[in-house]
């Protein structure tokens, strides 16, 4: 999608390393997020970065559902001033049933993997 938004603008890019796939989409919102499905990409990752740092333009239920993910990640600095990640997209996922992992919960946060497992482990500063 060519935008003049440069969060919509964001570049995803979904990464596989053996059987193990990781989604990272930006600041993109869900418009783009809903022309991600429109256009049939492959989508379904086990790792997925939660777009604009777990807010609410981001992170619709459907593209979600179409992620599959098994670990939902966000990357926000704690009490940050636009109240990342925001509370309805950490409800969601929730009630997806999907472990969420944040920089401001967790701190540093790696993903572990051999491309046909992998872990998450964390280090609270």
């Amino acid at each position: 999608m060519t935008t003049d938004d440069l969060d919509e603008g964001s570049i995803s890019i979904r990464v596989v390393y053996g059987e193990v796939a990781l989604l990272f989409t930006g600041d993109a919102g869900q418009e783009s997020e809903q022309e991600m499905i429109a256009r049939g990409h492959q989508l379904q990752a086990d790792i997925f970065q939660l777009g604009h740092h777990g807010s609410s333009t981001s992170n619709g239920e459907e593209f979600l559902q179409a992620v599959k993910p098994k670990v939902a990640i966000y990357s926000a600095g704690q009490d940050n001033s636009y109240g990342h990640p925001h509370r309805e997209v950490v409800q969601l996922i929730s009630s997806l049933n999907i472990p969420l992992y944040g920089t401001a919960e967790h701190g540093t946060i790696w993903v572990i993997t051999d491309g046909a497992e992998f872990s998450v482990d964390y280090e609270r500063k």
